[in-house]
């Protein structure tokens, strides 16, 4: 039951973070200090959002023994799906540190969510 109530707090630990980045692109659009393409970040986010919710999903589900894998699955995915963007977005290679670090932002968000769920899953080991 405890696993159930962890995860909409995650979930929406993760979209307060989503929406701080965007909210941080859009000050930093406005400003014109930097003028990045949505439609990456979109995609940087949505790709996280479905590793993260599947995550939960597994950690609620109580098929712990897999999150790890499926973490290393997204990521590699992930980094796939940055490899095919900048091969055909002409703005990504303009901006391609700019991108690479909000890869790795939202990638160190990730690692957060796997590691306090690792955690989680530990002390539920150690009642047992």
């Amino acid at each position: 039951m405890k696993n159930l109530k962890l995860i909409p707090t995650y979930a929406l630990l993760f979209l307060l973070f989503s929406a701080l980045m965007f909210l941080v692109q859009w000050i930093l659009e406005t400003q014109g200090i930097l003028n990045l393409s949505y439609k990456i970040h979109f995609l940087l986010f949505f790709v996280t959002l479905v590793g993260v919710v599947t995550m939960l999903l597994v950690f609620g589900l109580k098929k712990k023994n897999i999150i790890g894998f499926i973490f290393l699955g997204f990521v590699v995915f992930k980094l796939f799906a940055i490899g095919y963007i900048a091969l055909f977005e002409s703005d990504f290679k303009n901006n391609l540190l700019v991108y690479f670090g909000m890869y790795w932002l939202y990638l160190a968000a990730e690692v957060v969510l796997v590691v306090a769920l690792v955690r989680k899953q530990d002390e539920c080991h150690k009642n047992i």
